[in-house]
C-alpha cells in the first residue's frame, strides 16, 4: 500500500509540475481567432489587426475565422465547446446569448454565454444616423416625424441580438416611437442602402459611418456613449436630449476562451494583450479604428464592463432610466 501511495503522490506532483510547463511552451501551433460576425465589419477589422500583432509577439500564426449568424451566438457556441487549450479564442462581448434573448425571447431560451474572460482591449461608440434626404438635424426631429407617422420610417439593423440592433431598440423604447425594422446580414450592406436612400435610419459604429457623415451623405443624430466621440466632436450624445437621457451603450472588443482555459495560458494571453495595448504603435492602430483603449484590459475590468453593459440593456429595454 505504501508503494501504491508513493506512486500516486508522484503522479500528482508530476501533473502539477507539467501545468507551468504547458504554459511555457504555449503556443506550439497556430491559434484560431473566431469572429462571430461577417467579414468587413468593425469587429472583423479589429480582429485582423489584433491577430497580426498577437502572432508577432507570440511568434506563432493567429488565423482569423469568421463564423457569423444568430447575433454572434453561433461563433460563440463553437468556442465555448472547444478544447480549452488556448488554441481557440473568440472576439466577443461576452453576453451574446443574453442579448439575443432580449431581442427575441424565444431564441436560445434559458441559455447564457459560457466563455472564459481573457482581456478587454477597448470600446467604440455607436451613432444614430439618418439618410440625408430626410432632412433630420437632431434626434428630436426623428422623434417628431416618427410620432406623426408611426411605422413609416425604417430602421436597419445587423440582426437580432447584435449591439447595433439592441441600441436601436433602446432608442425606440426611450422615445416611445414605432419604426419598421429591416434586418441586414452586415453593417457594410446597411451603409450602402442608407447612402442609396433605400432605408431611413440605422445605428452604426462610428468607423462605419464617419466618412459618410463628413461627406453629408448621412446625418448624425447622436452617439450612444456618455462621451462625445473624438472622431465626431460636433455630434452630440443622445443622452444630451431629455428623451434619450438613459442611453449609454457601446461596442466593446474583448478576447475570451473556452470555459476551463488553464490559468497559465490565460495569463500568457492576458499579459501579451495588455502589453500590446500599452504599446504606442498598437494604440495608434486602435485610435485609427476609433477604438478607445481599455484602462487596464484585465479580466476583472472585462467582467465589470460585461455586467454594466448587460444591466444597461436590461434597464433600458424594460423602460427604466
Amino acid at each position: 500500500m505504501l508503494r501504491t501511495l508513493r506512486l500516486a503522490l508522484a503522479f500528482v506532483a508530476a501533473a502539477l509540475a507539467c501545468a507551468p510547463a504547458l504554459a511555457q511552451t504555449y503556443p506550439a501551433r497556430p491559434i484560431s481567432l473566431v469572429v462571430p460576425y461577417g467579414a468587413g465589419g468593425g469587429t472583423d477589422l479589429f480582429a485582423r489587426a489584433y491577430a497580426t500583432e498577437l502572432g508577432n509577439r507570440l511568434k506563432q500564426s493567429v488565423v482569423v475565422e469568421n463564423v457569423p449568424g444568430a447575433g454572434g451566438t453561433i461563433g460563440v457556441q463553437r468556442v465555448s465547446g472547444a478544447t480549452p487549450d488556448g488554441y481557440t479564442l473568440v472576439v466577443s462581448n461576452g453576453i451574446e446569448f443574453e442579448m439575443l434573448q432580449m431581442a427575441d425571447p424565444d431564441s436560445a431560451k434559458g441559455r447564457r454565454t459560457q466563455l472564459q474572460p481573457v482581456a478587454l482591449i477597448g470600446t467604440q461608440p455607436m451613432v444614430l444616423v439618418a439618410r440625408a434626404g430626410l432632412g433630420f438635424k437632431a434626434a428630436d426631429d426623428l422623434v417628431k416625424a416618427a410620432k406623426a407617422k408611426p411605422g413609416a420610417l425604417s430602421l436597419a439593423s445587423s440582426g437580432p441580438g447584435t449591439s447595433l440592433h439592441l441600441a436601436g431598440e433602446m432608442i425606440k423604447k426611450a422615445a416611445g416611437i414605432e419604426l419598421l425594422n429591416v434586418p441586414y446580414k452586415s453593417a457594410p450592406q446597411i451603409v450602402t442602402d442608407l447612402v442609396a436612400g433605400n432605408v431611413d435610419l440605422a445605428v452604426l459604429t462610428v468607423p462605419s459611418a464617419a466618412a459618410h457623415i463628413r461627406s453629408g451623405a448621412l446625418s448624425a443624430l447622436g452617439v450612444t456613449d456618455v462621451a462625445r466621440s473624438p472622431a465626431l466632436p460636433d455630434v452630440p450624445m443622445l443622452s444630451e436630449s431629455a428623451t434619450f437621457k438613459g442611453i449609454d451603450t457601446k461596442v466593446w472588443y474583448a478576447i475570451f476562451g473556452p470555459p476551463g482555459l488553464p490559468a497559465g495560458i490565460a495569463q500568457t494571453l492576458a499579459d501579451t494583450t495588455q502589453a500590446m495595448t500599452k504599446d504606442p504603435a498598437f494604440r495608434d492602430k486602435l485610435v485609427a479604428m476609433m477604438i478607445t483603449p481599455a484602462t487596464s484590459g484585465s479580466a476583472a475590468e472585462l467582467e465589470a464592463m460585461r455586467a454594466t453593459q448587460l444591466a444597461n440593456f436590461q434597464r433600458a429595454l424594460a423602460g427604466g432610466k
